[in-house]
């Protein structure tokens, strides 16, 4: 997950620094769009995994089998839908979330380069999380690296030296995609894995299930990107461009932050799916007791971090313009009070998507992003003036916290995740 994400924080450095911070704004108005493909790859991958590794922890290795290739084909077709309908109305889209004159041509720019890389943005988070079902985290981390460092050599090869602008990020970023993407499905297509791609089952209740269980992500992911509209529709209104760029680049820094968070989630919940399909309880708790002292890690790293290295942080993407640069450092310092309970808040989701619990974990997701974040987003600036817009973020996450434990402590009895360790019955 956290080389996943270096695809666009790498793309947002080099464009900015090389091609211009209003070019930044431009990648962040598409954030929405990316936000939905990049929540149906969640939706799937994770729903999916859960689906999946639950049958192999019951013995079930044929119906894995046939149910995880079935997941594979219709991902695949409801990408390739989604890559002829954007070349069909990007134009229009791009009005409709907001990018303006000065934004519009940009964004467009970077639209039509990345659409042909619609199939594998979504397949490479299937394959890196059914890597880790099918006993392979390693290779799973390896192919992200992989297409990590492809993203940056890339960017610096398109960007830098051929000067080809946006286009030339959108193929770095396509491209990096598309590496984990090859390598999982080779992986999958050879007989003798236990897990591989076979012939599709016709049972359509592994897609509902799948749909179901990972609707929470998809949730997440698609909040996120209704709540960057908001924030790129308020940052517009106040600030113009450069307050779209500050919050373009505080995005990066939280979805770097997220991405360990949630790479660390996606990547134990196999286990405790595989636990809770074979009733192992004491191995579900063990699970859950080291993954709350992790993302608690996680969290106040990102928060440490953050509060002291913000001046630099910003100044990787912005060091051109005072402008930007004054906004963002401002933001950050008082934003960063959100990571310390975003570990918790996004591992209770996720929790509860690993049990095959959808809807709590959706409404965990939804109440997060908007219930709370996408309404303060737009009353605390109308409110309070443009400056209390960074303490949306910080609120939502303590409001949240209430939540999640509430729902942690209410459903322990039911799956005995809380059980103490070596108890018996």
């Amino acid at each position: 997950m956290l080389f996943i994400s270096s695809y666009s924080i790498v793309d947002g450095a080099f464009i900015s620094n090389f091609v211009g911070t209003d070019a930044l704004a431009s990648i962040n108005i598409l954030m929405p769009v990316m936000s939905l493909l990049s929540g149906i790859g969640f939706m799937f991958s994770t729903g999916g995994s859960a689906y999946v590794a639950n049958l192999l922890g019951k013995g079930e290795p044929e119906n894995a089998r046939r149910s995880f290739s079935l997941i594979l084909l219709v991902v695949s077709v409801i990408s390739l839908i989604f890559t002829v309908a954007g070349f069909v109305f990007a134009d229009p889209l791009v009005e409709l979330l907001g990018a303006g004159e000065a934004l519009e041509s940009s964004a467009l720019e970077y639209a039509y380069g990345f659409l042909p890389f619609v199939l594998f943005l979504v397949i490479q988070f299937v394959m890196t999380q059914f890597l880790i079902v099918a006993g392979r985290p390693g290779m799973s981390l390896f192919v992200s690296v992989a297409g990590g460092l492809a993203n940056i050599f890339l960017d610096y090869l398109l960007i830098v030296v051929f000067d080809m602008g946006l286009t030339g990020a959108a193929i770095a970023s396509g491209t990096g995609s598309l590496v984990p993407s090859i390598v999982g499905i080779v992986f999958f297509l050879n007989k003798d894995r236990e897990l591989r791609i076979t012939r599709p089952s016709k049972d359509m209740n592994a897609i509902v299930s799948t749909c179901t269980n990972g609707i929470s992500e998809m949730a997440g992911e698609l909040s996120g990107g209704i709540t960057i509209l908001c924030y790129n529709q308020v940052m517009m209104n106040y600030l113009g461009p450069d307050g779209v760029s500050a919050i373009t680049i505080l995005s990066y820094v939280q979805f770097l932050a997220l991405a360990a968070i949630i790479g660390y989630s996606n990547g134990i919940a196999p286990v405790m799916s595989y636990d809770h399909g074979s009733g192992d309880k004491e191995g579900m708790n063990k699970v859950f007791r080291f993954s709350l002292k992790f993302v608690a890690a996680l969290s106040i790293a990102a928060f440490v971090i953050m509060e002291l290295f913000c001046q630099q942080i910003t100044g990787f993407f912005a060091e051109s313009s005072d402008s930007v640069m004054d906004i963002t450092v401002y933001g950050a310092r008082i934003f960063s009070f959100g990571f310390l309970l975003m570990g918790l808040n996004v591992y209770g989701s996720s929790l509860f998507t690993s049990l095959s619990n959808g809807p709590v974990s959706a409404l965990i997701s939804l109440f997060r992003s908007l219930v709370l974040l996408a309404p303060l987003i737009i009353a605390l600036p109308a409110m309070f003036g443009i400056d209390s817009v960074w303490l949306a973020v910080p609120l939502t996450e303590l409001i949240s916290s209430f939540v999640v434990v509430y729902f942690i402590l209410r459903y322990s009895g039911r799956y005995g995740y809380m059980k103490p360790v070596g108890s018996s019955g």
